[in-house]
């Protein structure tokens, strides 16, 4: 009978399916050390499992495996024990989370359909401040992105850290950080961008490919630091832009909007075509800027 309950075992091994094999080693513990041994070395192999799960997002497998684990609890040691309590606060605080966000974006959702866009854009920028799971970020961001603004669509907002660092990349020693303040008078957060020295940059990930539907980059800017500087817009791919000079004066928040009829070509750009979109430094002295709400407007505004 033991010689069966092994082969069967040995079977669920072999297909990856531990908590069947368990089940069958169970049957059978208490006998043979190198049984309880076998047992003590799946339930190590599962633990780590549960924690790849986990660290996917794959929750409810994370929290299958580990209520198989816990069930054998007697071959685990004291600190295995802990892992396992310790991996289960925090399945059940992400759960928590999840839910807790989940019930923001529907009521954004449902405020959005009801024509109240500042009440719904209010919520989610309070829902991404301080929302740490990447997912839920991207869900925030698509609701925010897709609310009616006579400015244009929104295409960076930096109201999460999540959201600025994995949207904006710095070139020359340039810097960029996420910042919040309650006072901040468009809401949400905004970037602190350091350029250091001339051509210093920054480069923007997943700008939209076609920008030919639109007639104007727009953006909110104040300068920083003590020195007036001037910023280079570039549009384009690697070889050709189109290109704008931004002026910086003065230490006040300043709507920027670009026609794309002010650009200048270098080489031969083309709307529908961008894959770089970027700003760069082109004065002498090192300049700190706040950057806020870059939005396209269509054609049809």
């Amino acid at each position: 009978m033991s010689d069966h309950l092994l082969r069967q075992a040995d079977h669920y091994f072999a297909e990856g399916d531990y908590i069947r094999a368990l089940d069958e080693l169970g049957k059978v513990a208490g006998v043979d050390p190198e049984i309880n041994q076998r047992i003590h070395t799946a339930l190590g192999r599962m633990k780590l499992v549960a924690a790849r799960e986990f660290a996917v997002g794959r929750w409810s497998v994370a929290e299958g495996i580990v209520d198989a684990v816990q069930d054998h609890d007697r071959f685990l040691t004291a600190s295995e024990k802990a892992e396992c309590r310790t991996l289960v606060d925090a399945i059940r605080k992400c759960r928590d989370n999840e839910r807790q966000v989940h019930g923001i974006v529907q009521a954004a959702a449902e405020l959005a359909a009801q024509n109240q866009f500042a009440q719904s854009r209010e919520v989610v920028l309070q829902a991404m401040r301080d929302c740490s799971d990447a997912r839920l970020v991207a869900r925030l961001r698509l609701l925010l992105r897709g609310l009616p603004h006579p400015l244009g669509r929104l295409l960076y907002g930096f109201d999460s850290a999540i959201e600025t660092n994995q949207f904006v990349r710095s070139h020359g020693g340039a810097r960029v950080e996420p910042m919040f303040n309650e006072g901040h008078p468009l809401g949400g957060g905004f970037a602190s961008v350091t350029f250091p020295c001339k051509g210093s940059r920054i480069d923007f990930m997943d700008a939209p490919y076609d920008w030919s539907d639109n007639k104007e980059l727009g953006f909110t800017i104040r300068l920083a630091s003590s020195y007036r500087t001037t910023l280079q817009v570039l549009v384009g791919d690697l070889r050709n832009a189109w290109s704008i000079d931004v002026k910086l004066i003065d230490p006040y928040w300043n709507p920027v909007r670009l026609s794309f009829d002010r650009f200048t070509a270098v080489g031969q750009p083309d709307w529908r075509a961008v894959t770089r979109f970027s700003i760069q430094s082109v004065g002498s002295e090192p300049a700190e800027v706040y950057l806020d709400e870059v939005r396209l407007k269509p054609r049809t505004a």
